[in-house]
């Protein structure tokens, strides 16, 4: 009888990258460029994850399209060369590579679903020489983002796992509502932007602290 196929799937930022600090002082540079009033550092991290929309608005109350607009417009410039581009600070949390070889030799299918755009989530894979290691990449490019699952769905039916042998693997409460909200299992980490407890409150079948902890904990979400 042939054994069931297996799926983890993997948030980015705050999970894979190391990349809170980055995205903080990207969206303090950007306010700064638009002239919005800035939200503190806090704030901007607990948003992380978030889709693009969802996430400016709850920085900047009642912002609608000609604010979204002039963060686009600001973006593009920085695209172009026309604005200095903020610092960055992107690298694998250690321990990454050899976790995602130890999942992968054990049978799963891998997966990243993050609310980063594809072109920015090519990049980064890129950069880092791990793109190829993902049969699915799901961007907020295909649809509606965490907690919403559809991402997750779109993942589970062009891959033909089924959704009890699949894990969300992510540091914010969005990944594990929106894998909640699939019928699939999650494992919260706790290296990222949100705290234990609440990845444990909305209803994360297991939190690790260590990156060692993700094999096991799926393993025995999947009954694998």
């Amino acid at each position: 009888m042939t054994a069931p196929l297996r799926l983890a799937a993997f948030d980015l930022d705050g999970t894979l990258l190391d990349s809170a600090s980055s995205i903080v002082t990207g969206v303090m540079a950007c306010w700064e460029a638009c002239g919005f009033p800035l939200p503190e550092a806090d704030h901007v991290r607990r948003i992380i994850g978030l889709p693009w929309e969802e996430s400016i608005i709850e920085l900047l109350p009642g912002a609608g399209q000609a604010e979204f607009a002039q963060i686009r417009a600001y973006h593009e410039e920085v695209a172009r060369g026309e604005r200095p581009r903020p610092e960055r600070s992107e690298a694998l949390f250690p321990g990454v590579l050899p976790m995602l070889d130890a999942v992968e030799s054990s049978g799963y299918l891998l997966a990243i679903i993050t609310s980063r755009s594809g072109g920015r989530l090519m990049e980064l894979l890129e950069a880092h020489g791990i793109r190829e290691r993902f049969i699915s990449l799901k961007t907020t490019d295909n649809g509606p983002g965490k907690p919403n699952p559809h991402l997750m769905m779109q993942v589970l039916s062009e891959t033909g796992v089924d959704k009890t042998d699949a894990v969300m693997i992510g540091d914010t409460t969005f990944d594990i509502l929106m894998a909640r909200n699939a019928g699939t299992s999650s494992v919260g980490v706790t290296w990222g932007v949100h705290e234990s407890h609440e990845l444990r409150d909305a209803g994360a079948g297991h939190v690790a602290d260590h990156i060692d902890e993700i094999l096991p904990a799926i393993d025995r979400l999947t009954g694998g």
